[in-house]
């Protein structure tokens, strides 16, 4: 009989949600310590986990999609792994669909658990409460994922922030209706500047398209722009950063868990189920009217 030590966590979805997942595999990871912890997802979202967490992963385009098929016929690297699994943890895929029948028809005696990052609307928690009431049914791995939780928020997941590096700032998000004013990113540059402070800028693919090249220009003339081309990259920026400050986005997500003080501007919508994990977090939730620039930059400044 083939030795099964294969933990597999299948995982499609954005940034941000991605983030949350990270002590779930850092749990099993050490629970299940003679085992191989996989992440089976986006490339750059794997090469990330890889990079952060000291683990394994597959990129999901290898011929995973066979598994949403009615006859899945996977290529044999990733049929092997699948054999050889112990546990399979699933995001991409609700408890009765194809994809998990398939899974088990093709793994069956692996422990199949399926999980949601999108809770109900009454639930009154944090996303990472509604993962471990979903994990009840399996208390090793509930514990361990609590277990994680608590070593998160204490310490992120170890990494150092530099005192004198410079302040990040992400003034874009996935949403406009989650961004806080250009304008108010710009002048807090700028008062950031007046008090000795540098400024790194931090911009996608979706700024660069949408933003006029003067305001580009105008974050340029008193910052360090920069333009990530990976999630790992991304990462090294921010691990070099003193402070972080920016909308509810992947970027603030990633910087909480790594320990950067983390200011996570919210707007009107509630930080309750989507606070980023981390030990140094502050959230400034109230309508965009309400939040100022000096309040934003008294609450870097406090870290």
């Amino acid at each position: 009989m083939a030795l099964r030590r294969n933990i597999l966590l299948f995982h499609q979805g954005a940034l941000g949600d991605f983030l949350v997942t990270w002590p779930l595999a850092m749990g099993l990871a050490r629970v299940f310590a003679q085992s191989r912890v996989f992440y089976v997802t986006a490339s750059q979202k794997g090469a990330l986990a890889e990079k952060a967490l000291r683990i394994e992963s597959v990129d999901v385009e290898r011929g995973w999609h066979h598994l949403y098929s009615q006859d899945p016929q996977l290529p044999e690297p990733a049929a092997k792994l699948l054999a050889g699994a112990q546990h399979i943890v699933n995001f991409v895929s609700g408890p009765n669909d194809l994809w998990v029948q398939n899974v088990r028809k093709l793994a069956p005696e692996a422990g199949l658990i399926t999980l949601s990052t999108t809770p109900p609307e009454d639930f009154p928690g944090h996303i990472t409460e509604y993962l471990l009431q979903q994990l009840k049914p399996a208390p090793v791995i509930e514990a361990a994922l609590s277990q994680m939780l608590q070593s998160v928020a204490t310490r992120g997941v170890g990494q150092v922030p530099a005192p004198a590096g410079p302040v990040v700032l992400h003034p874009g998000a996935g949403s406009g209706k989650k961004c806080w004013p250009v304008e108010s990113f710009l002048e807090l540059a700028q008062k950031l500047r007046a008090r000795g402070r540098s400024a790194s800028v931090i911009l996608g693919e979706v700024e660069l398209e949408r933003w006029p090249k003067e305001q580009i220009a105008a974050f340029e003339s008193i910052a360090e722009v920069q333009q990530p081309a990976s999630l790992v990259e991304l990462m090294k920026v921010i691990s070099g950063a003193s402070a972080f400050a920016g909308n509810d986005s992947g970027p603030g997500h990633l910087a909480g868990i790594l320990g950067i003080p983390t200011v996570s501007i919210f707007g009107p919508k509630s930080p309750d189920r989507w606070r980023p994990l981390g030990p140094r977090i502050t959230t400034i939730s109230d309508p965009w009217e309400r939040i100022g620039v000096d309040r934003v930059l008294s609450a870097i400044l406090s870290e």
